[in-house]
């Protein structure tokens, strides 16, 4: 199910993209590349705010200090600085306002894509095979070394969906998805000639080994290299730590504490969810981290520029 209004915009305009550009890992960078320029305005103002926050924090760390036992005078004094200096402390909240709500909204796209192509793709093989062609290929959309989007990036991911209930777990009946679609094609993956084929695709299992908590299985034919998942926490670490150089350095030890463990949340849950999530979701996840880390140095750098320029106009005139 789509993310509301947000999911059914994205929706819209990547099947837009991708009627002009038939490749979902194209259309999805392209999809990247518009998103983050309309909410780059706002990171432009965000970063502004940030930095003047930055510039404010010793008189706020002094207010902190001086009205340590008086909440309600700190919080008085705290609202006439940021009044006064016209700063805002959610001033760096703005992009994120936009990019979760976009990003969750992505995720209810994508999955819902990969249903789509998902069923249709079983369908075509249980046709195939119904017709007596039994070395039937499906067409897949791959994207440089992953060679079915619709699954996830890793060598312990098949290629086309097990033989198994768990393979169709979640899907359910939206968009171009009917619910008779969704049971004839669950039906045909428990059936002994979808496991027939699928195990002469590549299927079957070529090594496996027990862990902690789960087992590891790598099929003949994999998915992918596991490489968005691990690019996925790399680049959201980065974007992070550029993210913690314009933030104000947080003068209570509790805020600090949070953000260093924020520090480490946002790759380890970069890392699991687009190890668990389907390629085309991971391939957008990793796009996204990468030109915002882009636009993060341009935008600093234009900031340092404009605001080095001002001084000098200033200076010129006095």
């Amino acid at each position: 199910m789509r993310f509301g209004f947000i999911g059914d915009i994205l929706r819209w305009l990547l099947d837009l993209i991708y009627s002009i550009v038939p490749n979902y890992g194209v259309a999805i960078l392209i999809f990247v590349l518009i998103i983050r320029v309309c909410i780059m305005p706002l990171e432009v103002k965000s970063r502004r705010g940030m930095k003047r926050m930055q510039e404010f924090q010793p008189k706020i760390d002094e207010l902190n200090k001086k009205y340590a036992n008086d909440k309600e005078r700190l919080n008085q004094k705290m609202s006439d600085l940021y009044k006064k200096e016209k700063i805002s402390p959610m001033s760096g909240c703005l992009p994120m306002l936009l990019t979760f709500p976009i990003l969750f909204a992505m995720f209810a796209v994508m999955r819902e894509v990969a249903n789509e192509k998902t069923v249709e793709m079983i369908l075509n093989i249980k046709a195939a095979l119904t017709a007596g062609n039994t070395e039937y290929q499906p067409v897949l959309e791959g994207f440089l070394w992953i060679k079915n989007v619709f699954q996830p990036d890793s060598f312990m991911s098949t290629v086309v969906p097990a033989a198994n209930e768990q393979a169709m777990m979640g899907v359910t009946a939206f968009g171009a998805l009917t619910q008779e679609m969704i049971d004839e094609a669950k039906a045909f993956l428990l059936t002994p000639e979808y496991a027939e084929w699928a195990a002469a695709y590549g299927n079957s299992t070529v090594y496996s080994a027990p862990m902690l908590m789960w087992t590891i299985s790598i099929p003949k034919n994999f998915n992918g290299w596991f490489l968005l998942p691990v690019l996925s926490a790399v680049t959201q670490f980065v974007a992070s730590q550029l993210m913690n150089t314009t933030n104000p350095t947080p003068s209570n030890s509790q805020q600090n504490s949070t953000q260093q463990m924020m520090k480490w949340f946002f790759p380890l849950f970069s890392l699991w969810i687009c190890a668990t999530s389907n390629a085309g979701f991971a391939l957008y996840w990793v796009f996204a981290n990468i030109i915002q880390v882009f636009q993060q140095i341009a935008i600093n750098k234009w900031i340092s520029y404009t605001d080095s320029k001002k001084k000098l106009i200033e200076e010129a005139g006095k």
